[in-house]
């Protein structure tokens, strides 16, 4: 991005909306919204299937005990409760080695460790959490909470090589990349037509905001969207050669 956008200041929005609504000023409570906790099964359970595994929790007893356990469903969906999932932990189901590679073919979105002894929560996620630092450190508000946002190096770490990721290879990575940022928008209009045909047809009567009807989006052509993703591509692995 820093090739193409050169000259501009380009940064992670790790926190999604939050962090945007923050540049402009904008009160973070404005975009939030307030959810009841959903009851979850923190036994850590792996999921049925081996390959729904997208999550990985690794828990340091001592310094010699460390288990580690695949699971489905984000690292907001088992820390949310607070201290009180260590309770309800089934050390059966980790595991003193896991590679993930044996598990699924696909890189898991976000993994946490906690150390019981030093009272320490770490965690990171590929997606954007809003809001996900503050309302873990109220709900572990005895423990220390480090979001290390897309870091996942950090859990290798803390487990001391017991865990070990997927194996990712830069052609992987660059083919699914240029899969997603060439790939044709579609118009949001159409969604919206089929939402009121079906109510209309239901009987009910569709009122829609004006607003709601705009669709000014600008669509490069395609074969500039390909012209400036080869022009980076050809940067990052080879930086300061003319394209």
């Amino acid at each position: 991005m820093r090739k193409i956008w050169h000259g501009w200041e380009i940064d992670w929005a790790y926190e999604g909306i939050v962090d945007v609504a923050a540049y402009v000023g904008y009160p973070k409570e404005r975009v939030l919204k307030s959810r009841e906790d959903d009851v979850n099964d923190t036994s850590l359970t792996p999921p049925e299937e081996r390959d729904w595994v997208d999550t990985v929790a690794s828990v340091a007893y001592s310094q010699d005990e460390i288990l580690i356990f695949p699971l489905c469903g984000g690292v907001e969906a088992f820390l949310s409760d607070g201290p009180g999932m260590i309770n309800k932990i089934n050390k059966s189901y980790g595991y003193k080695n896991l590679s993930l590679g044996e598990w699924s073919y696909s890189f898991p979105v976000g993994g946490f460790h906690l150390d019981l002894k030093m009272r320490r929560l770490e965690f990171w996620h590929a997606y954007d959490l809003p809001n996900i630092s503050e309302q873990l450190s109220e709900k572990w508000s005895d423990w220390e909470v480090f979001d290390h946002y897309s870091h996942y190096e950090i859990q290798c770490k803390q487990t001391d090589g017991r865990l070990q990721f997927q194996s990712v290879y830069q052609h992987q990575l660059l083919a699914k990349l240029r899969g997603i940022l060439l790939k044709e928008s579609s118009n949001p209009l159409d969604a919206l037509a089929f939402l009121v045909k079906k109510e209309a047809d239901a009987g009910r009567t569709v009122e829609i905001n004006p607003n709601a009807l705009r669709y000014d989006r600008f669509e490069l052509p395609r074969i500039v969207k390909e012209e400036l993703l080869d022009y980076a591509l050809n940067q990052l692995s080879h930086p300061g050669q003319p394209s």
